[in-house]
């Protein structure tokens, strides 16, 4: 162990779930690639809480880190799960400003969740299991910060992101990796603007010319989520307060009317196979009815 890593002695705490267990992430196991297991210390992010993940430059700017906090800031503050990588910069900012107002947010590594990496963060990892987040990883105990892990962690923050705030990225950025998961998962990035020519935002700025969101201010982010106003999750207010986050998007978009399967997924964005899986536990909730064969609609 190097200097530039710290481990952390007590293994007693350090949990693992299975892909196919119960209690396996939902957002995860939508993915291709799903990890086989997920080792964490604390907690997993909530299936049916928003989540958002924000990365950015290791080298950031003054203004993006303090950007990057202020944003997680203001989202812990509205229940929604903050989500990065923890490396030094936006990522570190991104959890200091969850941490900063006392809201659960959630790291994962690149290396065995025993191993603070960078050892500077130390603080971060023990803030963040103090406030009931979660230090998150593929890899098994002892596993060292090999650089190739790092492109591989990004897609299961990618893959607990409801959607991704990019602050600033340099050409060939590995926040750009996290950015390409997030396309091939079917979901939206926000990019923040940065000067022309700025080196610093040459990444965000190409992602914006790609069709990326352009952020302006963190209500973007919240009407994209469909939290306004001083309005918290659940996303939805229905009967139903402890429906999980599949189950609040799915019956968010239902009527009284009958829709069918391939409308609902397409309202929806979600595969064929949650859809149907949500749909059924929606009747078992007495929430929804199948009038006839492929159809739905609210009771």
């Amino acid at each position: 162990m190097n200097k530039r890593t710290k481990k952390i002695n007590n293994k007693i705490d350090i949990q693992n779930v299975n892909y196919g267990s119960i209690n396996y992430p939902k957002r995860l196991s939508l993915l291709s690639d799903a990890p086989k297991t997920i080792y964490y210390k604390g907690t997993l992010p909530r299936d049916d809480y928003p989540t958002v993940g924000i990365v950015g430059s290791r080298t950031a700017s003054e203004y993006g880190i303090k950007l990057a906090k202020s944003i997680a800031m203001t989202l812990s503050k509205k229940n929604i799960q903050v989500i990065s990588g923890m490396a030094l910069g936006i990522d570190s900012a991104a959890h200091i400003g969850a941490i900063e107002v006392n809201k659960a947010n959630y790291a994962i590594l690149g290396c065995g969740v025993n191993i603070c990496y960078p050892a500077y963060n130390y603080n971060i990892y023990e803030k963040i299991i103090d406030l009931k987040g979660g230090i998150i990883s593929e890899y098994p105990n002892d596993t060292p910060p090999l650089y190739y892990n790092f492109p591989i962690r990004n897609r299961i923050i990618a893959g607990f992101s409801d959607v991704l705030i990019i602050v600033e990225a340099r050409h060939n950025s590995g926040s750009l990796i996290t950015a390409e998961y997030m396309l091939k998962q079917g979901k939206d990035i926000f990019a923040i603007p940065g000067r022309i020519g700025d080196a610093i935002s040459c990444g965000t700025n190409d992602l914006i010319k790609q069709g990326a969101y352009i952020f302006t201010c963190v209500e973007d982010v919240l009407d994209y989520l469909g939290v306004k106003n001083n309005k918290k999750i659940p996303i939805e207010d229905i009967k139903k307060k402890d429906l999980d986050y599949f189950e609040k998007i799915v019956y968010s978009k239902l009527t009284n009317n009958s829709s069918h399967i391939d409308e609902i997924m397409e309202l929806c964005k979600l595969p064929i196979e949650i859809c149907l899986q949500t749909l059924m536990s929606l009747q078992i909730e007495g929430l929804v009815e199948q009038p006839m064969n492929g159809y739905y609609r609210k009771i």
